[in-house]
């Protein structure tokens, strides 16, 4: 047997990226514009000790539609899973509802049959989960030569759509708001950086390219510009 067939034996393989979903949650504008991020257990095998966004893998459950959700007609059927993830696991992992109380979208009774843990945190709180509060931004796949990979997708919400305050868990520790990257001259003492997808689940933008204005949103919001992505969903 000669070198090269044992190097071609010993060349790991290919991890298959699982579908996921995160969510970015924004709270003020300007130079008091915050994302709301959390610190990964250093115990974890899996990026331990990085700031990241709350997400996680899509589940089976998510494929199904709550019966505390809205609005979410304008999502193909790949985001829409991808949108339920990224509101269960903001849920599960800092302890915030993403939605409104709006007397036109009534949620279910807490009392209703089958509700599943994510719809009965919401139906207990009045709270509907309406799906048009998200932004979906783009995607980001783990790269390679990794043990453990995610084709994660980015949405962005508004803070004034939360209920609830931040909490640490144990999938995400020292939960706050962090202020995102700004150029050194203008960092002050104290502030967090806060990186983009790469830190979020170690992955970098695919095909990614700036986009034009986010349409709807006023002149100056920091969200007007965004990192567009090949489109999938």
């Amino acid at each position: 047997m000669n070198d090269v067939s044992e190097r071609a034996r010993a060349k790991p393989a290919i991890v298959r990226p699982r579908d996921a979903a995160s969510l970015i949650l924004l709270r003020g504008a300007g130079r008091d514009l915050e994302l709301l991020a959390g610190r990964r257990p250093g115990h974890v095998r899996f990026m331990p000790g990085v700031y990241v966004f709350p997400g996680g893998a899509i589940d089976p459950e998510d494929g199904r539609k709550w019966r505390v959700e809205a609005r979410g007609e304008h999502l193909p059927p790949r985001l829409l899973r991808c949108a339920r993830a990224a509101l269960r696991e903001t849920w599960e992992e800092v302890g915030v509802l993403v939605g409104r109380r709006d007397a036109q979208d009534h949620p279910a009774s807490p009392a209703a049959p089958g509700l599943s843990a994510i719809e009965t945190a919401y139906a207990e709180r009045g709270i509907t989960a309406l799906l048009d509060v998200l932004t979906y931004v783009g995607r980001a796949i783990t790269p390679t030569p990794v043990f453990r990979r995610f084709n994660t997708r980015f949405f962005l919400g508004d803070g004034s759509a939360v209920f609830g305050d931040p909490v640490s868990t144990d999938e995400l520790e020292d939960v706050a708001g962090a202020v995102p990257r700004r150029d050194p001259i203008h960092a002050e003492p104290g502030d967090r950086v806060a990186r983009g997808p790469r830190t979020a689940r170690g992955a970098a933008p695919v095909h990614g390219r700036e986009g034009p204005p986010h349409p709807g949103l006023p002149r100056g919001d920091p969200r007007r510009v965004i990192k567009r992505t090949r489109r999938t969903g």
